[in-house]
């Protein structure tokens, strides 16, 4: 138990600390809120909630970015999927092996619905990577991610009728849900000289954490400072 005398002094203190940020702010409430919330707020996810969802992901990649990382598919697949079950409560995301083998045997195919309905999923994450490098064209002794991923969400819902209502004894169809780019570069400061220890297999698996991160920023909310600093570069 607290002694009351240890009470009084906290509670006084409290009380003025609350009035000098009166004196600084003034009447107006709406500084005072800031001021005296104990949290800086969140920047919430503008994606879907994923809670209590299963979700399969799709990555496809361009031609000129497979062909100088060949497992870049699966290898951001892998990272988005341990940051969502990390971040994200009560999610099953569906293991990025067994996704592989199954876009290996559906060359052709990205229709969500046939990937849901084949893993009882309720949401698809398609991701198109339109860019991913780590040098750009004429750099030799400098690395830079640039990346620019298109990123479509579907949920598997019944079709309604004409009063809205969901129409259970008919399949599931694949509602798009949300469509938008991610784009990521790093370092902030501009390209790195490889000279400086960095070789380029190391920057390119933490460039692709970088770029995992920021997907899953789609999905998650997170702090307004927490940004991806160079100095974590160095971090091995």
């Amino acid at each position: 138990m607290i002694p009351r005398s240890m009470t009084f002094r906290i509670v006084a203190a409290t009380v003025l600390a609350t009035g000098s940020v009166v004196a600084f702010t003034g009447c107006d409430p709406r500084a005072l809120a800031y001021f005296l919330q104990p949290f800086e707020p969140s920047i919430p996810a503008p994606g879907p909630p994923l809670t209590n969802k299963k979700v399969v992901i799709l990555c496809y990649a361009t031609s000129g970015a497979l062909a100088e990382f060949p497992s870049l598919e699966r290898d951001l697949t892998r990272e988005l999927t341990n940051t969502l079950r990390k971040k994200v409560k009560k999610v099953t995301v569906v293991d990025p092996d067994k996704t592989a083998t199954w876009i290996e045997a559906h060359p052709r195919t990205t229709d969500p619905a046939e990937v849901a309905n084949d893993f009882d999923a309720d949401t698809v994450i398609f991701m198109e990577v339109e860019q991913f490098q780590i040098q750009a064209p004429g750099d030799l002794n400098v690395v830079h991610g640039d990346s620019k991923i298109h990123v479509q969400v579907y949920s598997m819902e019944y079709p309604k009728n004409s009063k809205d209502k969901p129409i259970k004894d008919q399949p599931k169809e694949a509602k798009n849900i949300y469509d938008e780019y991610v784009e990521t570069g790093f370092p902030n400061r501009g390209p790195l000289p490889i000279d400086t220890g960095t070789s380029r297999s190391f920057f390119k698996n933490k460039f692709m954490k970088i770029v995992a991160v920021e997907l899953s920023w789609q999905f998650v909310e997170h702090a307004p400072d927490d940004v991806i600093q160079d100095s974590r570069l160095e971090q091995r």
